[in-house]
């Protein structure tokens, strides 16, 4: 599960990204909205940590501007205890909103026991069910043999759900930097996840020039 951090507190974050990653998450951090907006637009994130408070763009400004094209559950963090601030925070999308000063453990925990949790459930886009644990698919019921790198791949462009991404991307991201492959490589991956999909293989979609990704019409 990879997680975005976003605040302005370096030393906090610093701290809270340590304990993350030794519970066994994946982070990345951005110290201010609009880095934040940024870096969301061109990766897969499972879920993000926002402080309300920060330069440039405040914390529920920037969660509204995510969520216009991203659906990412966000999670607030604030020194603002008033009903009102609460209120507004979640009237804009956030799904939990947490006071600060926290405790480090605390976040940790939260996120082991609810939001981890959550990220095994099946993904279904009509017909075609996606198990993230089991690392299996179904068409219409009817599970499909896929390579681990199909798999790998076709998880990685529903995670991205309506992003471009450009070939190289994928080959970095999913077969690694170490990799010594070309354009054909995803190619011949797409071909064949397209031929499991039989009637939803348009939901991959082919950006010329550039690369693929995954939406559902």
């Amino acid at each position: 599960m990879k997680v975005l951090l976003v605040d302005d507190d370096r030393e906090l974050m610093k701290t809270l990204s340590t304990e993350l990653k030794n519970a066994g998450f994946e982070i990345a951090i951005c110290y201010d909205g609009l880095s934040a907006i940024e870096y969301v637009s061109n990766n897969p994130i499972d879920l993000i940590i926002m402080d309300v408070e920060m330069p440039m763009l405040d914390g529920v400004s920037t969660l509204k501007e995510i969520t216009k094209t991203r659906h990412i559950p966000v999670i607030l963090t604030s020194e603002r205890t008033s009903e009102m601030d609460v209120v507004y925070a979640y009237e804009a999308g956030c799904i939990d909103y947490i006071r600060k000063p926290y405790y480090i453990k605390e976040i940790v925990l939260k996120l082991q026991n609810t939001y981890l949790k959550n990220t095994a459930k099946i993904l279904i886009f009509g017909g075609l069910e996606i198990d993230p644990l089991g690392r299996k698919i179904f068409v219409d019921k009817e599970e499909k043999n896929l390579t681990q790198k199909e798999f790998q791949l076709l998880y990685y462009l529903v995670k991205n759900d309506g992003i471009a991404i450009e070939r190289e991307k994928l080959l970095n991201d999913v077969w690694g930097y170490g990799f010594f492959g070309d354009d054909r490589t995803i190619d011949t991956h797409i071909k064949m996840l397209r031929s499991n999909l039989g009637k939803y293989k348009d939901y991959i979609q082919t950006i010329r020039g550039f690369g693929y990704k995954f939406e559902v019409k």
